[in-house]
């Protein structure tokens, strides 16, 4: 049995890395370009907004509405709470305005 030293950062080391016939992950992995999206650099967000579904409020113009979570969830601000309205966060990115920095 193990005596308690009290708290620790792990338990256990794992050493891992390259064996002789390893090769670099450039050369073992490819993509093509009909499956791998280059990513470009996008604007800032410039604007939040809040609307309400449930009551009919519409996207704003200009702006983009947050419907689902990058795992394929409701992005509704309510999800989950019993009889409580859609919420559903849009934002509006472009350079005519500073960029957010904070929400207070």
């Amino acid at each position: 049995m193990m005596e308690d030293k009290g708290p620790r950062v792990a338990d256990y080391l794992v050493l891992a890395g390259l064996t002789d016939s390893s090769k670099p992950l450039e050369e073992e992995i490819h993509f093509s370009n009909s499956c791998h999206k280059v990513a470009k650099p996008k604007e800032p967000i410039i604007d939040v907004a809040v609307i309400n579904k449930s009551l009919g409020e519409e996207v704003p113009k200009g702006y983009k509405c947050l419907e689902t979570t990058p795992s394929g969830f409701s992005a509704d601000l309510n999800s989950g709470s019993l009889i409580s309205p859609q919420m559903h966060l849009c934002f509006r990115r472009g350079r005519d305005k500073p960029p957010l920095t904070d929400l207070g």
